[in-house]
């Protein structure tokens, strides 16, 4: 009797632990990356490091908001974990369209820094594959 108790207690507990290892999974999906907290896109003043991070936000950017790196930081949702926005370069009257990836896929990042000039950003949403 005994040991059938101690095999039902046993078996509990494995149930338990395989249910929390279940319901710890979403929050494994993706990490926070140089300040860029999982699930968001992060706007960066300069290199993409924590202390020139200027806005992060797992929902839109505000149109007109600045930045010389752009990264999503997103995780895989189908259908809307690829960030699709207009940006142009300080200055500029031009517009130009770009959809980004998921990190840590490639495509990921639009890094504005080797241009010398960072940008503006507008009509971002979140979407599907690009």
């Amino acid at each position: 009797m005994i040991k059938m108790l101690l095999r039902a207690g046993a078996a509990a507990l494995a149930s338990a632990a395989a249910l929390s290892l279940v319901a710890a999974s979403p929050a494994a999906a993706g990490s926070a990356w140089n300040g860029c907290n999982s699930g968001n896109v992060c706007l960066y003043g300069g290199d993409p490091v924590p202390s020139y991070l200027k806005y992060q936000t797992p929902g839109l950017v505000p149109d007109g908001k600045t930045f010389w790196v752009i990264v999503n930081n997103g995780n895989p949702e189908p259908g809307a974990d690829h960030v699709r926005f207009q940006y142009r370069f300080w200055g500029s009257s031009t517009w130009y369209s770009k959809c980004l990836h998921y990190r840590p896929d490639g495509g990921s990042m639009l890094d504005l820094r080797d241009g010398a000039v960072g940008g503006e950003i507008r009509n971002m949403y979140w979407g599907g594959e690009c």
